[in-house]
């Protein structure tokens, strides 16, 4: 971090921080206590200097309106980019940031995940996932890919009906196979023209 006082430091490490735990930014005044300074007005000061340095956006309009930039995190950190159905499917994108700009977090990779720069994270919903171990509100780690074999997991778009999922790949004779790790929930079975395979689940950081 050049050009920093040790004051500013702390802020970034403290806003870094905060994202991963609660997944928004935190408020000047939680900044004030959690870094122990005098004032809110100083916060406020070292924000706006650490925004001029390039670390970070701050809106004035808006509360917990703090992004840092990507190019400042550490190496092991990626972005949530948006939610993805475990489950009944969600009209998100994944090509497409859903987080507005004071719930953008980032989330720090685990030891045995090495950084990747096509990497990405995405925020379950759903339990559709449940006896993968992946539940409601997990952060899932994926890597971009257009394929995938069977029986991985995969993030796959729907564009005929603009929607999103999270489930296990099979080609199933000539259809493709989206299946559930919840018995209560049943496999969609499409047209392989009819899905897209944006990623494939490489890690999974669990709520806690």
């Amino acid at each position: 971090m050049i050009n920093l006082n040790e004051k500013q430091k702390n802020i970034l490490k403290f806003i870094e921080n905060y994202y991963i735990e609660y997944g928004i930014s935190p408020s000047i005044r939680e900044i004030q206590n959690g870094c122990n300074i005098t004032s809110t007005s100083v916060v406020d000061y070292n924000l706006k200097s650490l925004q001029k340095k390039g670390y970070l956006n701050k809106r004035s309009d808006i509360s917990r309106a703090i992004k840092l930039n990507k190019d400042t995190q550490s190496n092991n950190k990626i972005p949530i980019l948006s939610n993805i159905a475990a489950g009944e499917p969600l009209m998100v994108n994944p090509d497409q940031t859903s987080f507005n700009e004071d719930t953008d977090p980032y989330v720090e990779l685990p030891n045995h995940i090495s950084s990747d720069p096509d990497l990405f994270a995405l925020k379950v919903k759903g339990d559709s996932m449940i006896d993968a171990l992946i539940t409601n509100d997990d952060i899932v780690i994926m890597k971009s890919s257009n394929n995938a074999s069977d029986g991985e997991m995969i993030a796959a778009w729907l564009p005929k009906d603009e929607e999103t999922t999270l489930k296990r790949f099979y080609f199933t004779g000539d259809k493709v196979e989206l299946r559930p790790e919840n018995p209560k929930y049943d496999s969609l079975f499409l047209d392989p023209k009819e899905v897209v395979i944006k990623g494939k689940v490489v890690g999974v950081i669990r709520k806690v």
